[in-house]
């Protein structure tokens, strides 16, 4: 018997398809299977969009290609056994093409995917510890629909996020609870990029901002996972996501997913909206809220007011608020909650 100790991204991986966070997928994907989700966006019958694969590196394959059950382990502590191991191999330029595009070797998640997946496995796996698979950022699908039974919540809408929540979030949370009395603010927490928010900070915030409905109807709850930037694929893995914690509806943001220009022009927003039957969850692909500086609201629709002009609209992001904390600015109103940017400095993004 070998054991193979996995990274993060592997443990958060693993938890996420014990629990039926990813269902219909339940286990790392097989090659057929790799290929028909790339080429068809189908897991057996099931609408899937982006497969979730279990990856070994060059290294580590050398030692264990003649092994066919090992052990998991994760910070020292056993997890699960897996038996009957396939190894396989994929066209990885072909697959990085079609999930991130021609400029593929510029992504940022592409280096990483090679250096972690020299060789795929696919596996059947047995005897889980679950006192060892759990994380203080998890919480299950099955634990937090409990809570909607017991507020009888039958309706309930998503904001997803990988930041700290500025005015333009907040904007979108109060669209959803004033228009269906319920919300999940549900942050992406496991994040490895240079420059992004810890995701200490990102969890605090977002329950900060829950707090502000004074609402039993308002939760905000971890999505412990990690960023792919895999585009409109990606956002629909977190529309599915959703939909298995018991969401009704989810906001769907303009480049929600993505990176840089890597994907078209609210290409997340017209897929997700297009395949909504098919996962079996209402898509609200809204407009990017802004901040008017002539009549100083924030909103998401054009000024009726003649005198707002094209000068006065002021682009809220998270990458401008990074951006003055690396500078070491203030975070002006307009841009962030004072409650929140106080809480914010330099020392707030991952170095």
């Amino acid at each position: 018997m070998k054991k193979i100790d996995i990274n993060k991204n592997q443990f958060s991986d693993l938890i996420n398809l014990v629990n039926n966070v990813f269902y219909p997928l339940d286990n790392f994907v097989s090659k057929k299977e790799f290929i028909k989700i790339v080429d068809h966006k189908k897991y057996k019958n099931h609408f899937f969009p982006l497969p979730i694969t279990f990856g070994v590196t060059k290294e580590i394959y050398l030692k264990i290609k003649k092994i066919n059950r090992f052990d998991l382990y994760y910070n020292n502590k056993y997890l699960i056994n897996i038996y009957n191991v396939n190894f396989y191999n994929l066209d990885k330029k072909k697959i990085f093409i079609k999930i991130y595009g021609d400029n593929y070797l510029n992504h940022p998640y592409y280096k990483k995917l090679i250096n972690d997946n020299y060789m795929f496995m696919h596996f059947d796996y047995q005897k889980i510890n679950k006192i060892n698979l759990k994380h203080k950022y998890f919480k299950s699908p099955l634990e937090f629909k409990k809570k909607l039974k017991i507020h009888k919540i039958s309706i309930l809408p998503s904001f997803h996020t990988r930041n700290v929540p500025h005015n333009a979030h907040q904007w979108i949370h109060n669209f959803l609870f004033k228009k269906f009395d319920a919300l999940l603010i549900q942050p992406l927490i496991g994040q490895y990029k240079m420059g992004e928010f810890r995701d200490a900070l990102i969890l605090k915030t977002n329950l900060l901002a829950a707090k502000i409905f004074n609402s039993k109807k308002v939760f905000s709850i971890p999505f412990f996972s990690y960023p792919r930037y895999a585009g409109y694929r990606e956002a629909a893995l977190h529309a599915i996501v959703r939909k298995n914690y018991g969401c009704t509806h989810f906001w769907v943001g303009r480049d929600h997913a993505g990176f840089k220009d890597f994907y078209g022009l609210k290409q997340s927003q017209k897929f997700c909206f297009k395949n909504q039957k098919k996962m079996d969850i209402n898509i609200i692909a809204g407009a990017e809220p802004f901040y008017c500086s002539n009549c100083k609201k924030i909103k998401n629709t054009k000024c009726l007011n003649k005198n707002c002009l094209n000068k006065h609209i002021k682009k809220i992001s998270g990458s401008r608020v990074r951006s003055l904390l690396k500078k070491n600015k203030l975070i002006p109103k307009y841009l962030m909650n004072q409650n929140i940017s106080k809480l914010l400095s330099k020392k707030s993004l991952i170095n």
